[in-house]
This record gives structure tokens, C-alpha cells and sequence, in this order.
């Protein structure tokens, strides 16, 4: 059997997953591949044990959505004016493609991440890199932004610390949401 790569065989599709915002644009058959793939890379390699071609995978998420989202992070504008609309879009884009990204890592979730990682899921190292990379370096420009609150920020920082941010919480995340409320 052939031998998978995290960076051959699936990088490039959780790449193109989060940058289109979901599986949408995905066919059918090229999910379930990085699914099988996922899958077979943590159960069939020739790493000595499960739980550690499970680690090696989590280790290759974690540093791939720490580059991803400092990309994010580093590319928003300076541009106070600009900021606020970058942020929101950046995050549905994120946030769109987090459960479908997550998904592909079920096996590892129930056999690795729960057990040995203490979190819920691979979402949980998603929405770390956001937080860390994107939401707390952008922080003191967005509370410069005349139209944000501090507490609407407070609010998102609270729910990206949460070990489970179910999906209909995602809209609260959006920065136009503050702007609306008030």
C-alpha cells in the first residue's frame, strides 16, 4: 500500500477547504479520499503504534492551522476602515469550513484527541490558532475601530476560549454583529 503524506495528500485539501469555506466546493468522492486518507494515516502507516500516527497527525494539524491562520492574521489591513469587513469575511470563511475540516479527523478525535489531549476535537486547535494568530493580535486595531465595543470583543474572546463553540454560536463571532446590535 502506498504510503500518505500529511503534506502530499491532505494539506492541499484542507488548504482549499478553509481558503473556499467549506467541503462545498469539494466533489463528493475528493472528501471522502482526505477522509480515507486521514483514516488510513492513522491506522495503516508504518509508524509503530495508533497512538502515535495519531499524534504525528494532531502535531501536523496543529502546526499547519498555526501557519494558516497567521497568514490570516498577517495579511489584514491597517486600514481601520478596512479591518472590520476583512475580519468577518475571513471568519466565515473560517468558520464555514471548521466542521467540515473537523469531520475528516473523527477517528483521531475518538481515539486520540479525547483520550490523551484532554480537548473535544481537532475544532478545538481550529479556533486556538484563530484566537491566538488572527483575533488577539488584531485586537488593539479593532478596539481602535470607532464602531466596536469592548465588551462585543470580550464576548468573542470568551466563546474562542470555550472548549465547545457549537456552529450557531458562530454568527455572534462576526464583528458586524456588534455594529448591528448597537
Amino acid at each position: 500500500m502506498e504510503r500518505k503524506s500529511w503534506k502530499a495528500d491532505l494539506e492541499p485539501t484542507i488548504t482549499r477547504m478553509l481558503m473556499e469555506g467549506g467541503p462545498l466546493q469539494l466533489a463528493y468522492h475528493e472528501y471522502m479520499i482526505a477522509y480515507t486518507t486521514v483514516y488510513n494515516m492513522a491506522t495503516l502507516d508504518g509508524n509503530p503504534s495508533s497512538q502515535e500516527r495519531q499524534a504525528d497527525l494532531y502535531a501536523h494539524a496543529e502546526n499547519f492551522f498555526d501557519k494558516y491562520t497567521k497568514q490570516i492574521g498577517s495579511a489584514a489591513p491597517n486600514d481601520i476602515d478596512d479591518i472590520i469587513p476583512y475580519y468577518d469575511l475571513e471568519w466565515d470563511r473560517f468558520s464555514n469550513a471548521a466542521d467540515a475540516v473537523n469531520r475528516l479527523f473523527t477517528y483521531v478525535d475518538r481515539n486520540y484527541v479525547k483520550r490523551t489531549r484532554g480537548q473535544d476535537s481537532i475544532r478545538n486547535l481550529l479556533f486556538q490558532s484563530w484566537k491566538e494568530n488572527v483575533f488577539k493580535p488584531l485586537t488593539a486595531r479593532l478596539e481602535v475601530a470607532k464602531e466596536l465595543n469592548r465588551i462585543h470583543l470580550e464576548h468573542i474572546l470568551n466563546l474562542l476560549a470555550s472548549d465547545r463553540l457549537p456552529g450557531a454560536r458562530f454568527e455572534e463571532m462576526r464583528l458586524g454583529v456588534a455594529l448591528i446590535a448597537e
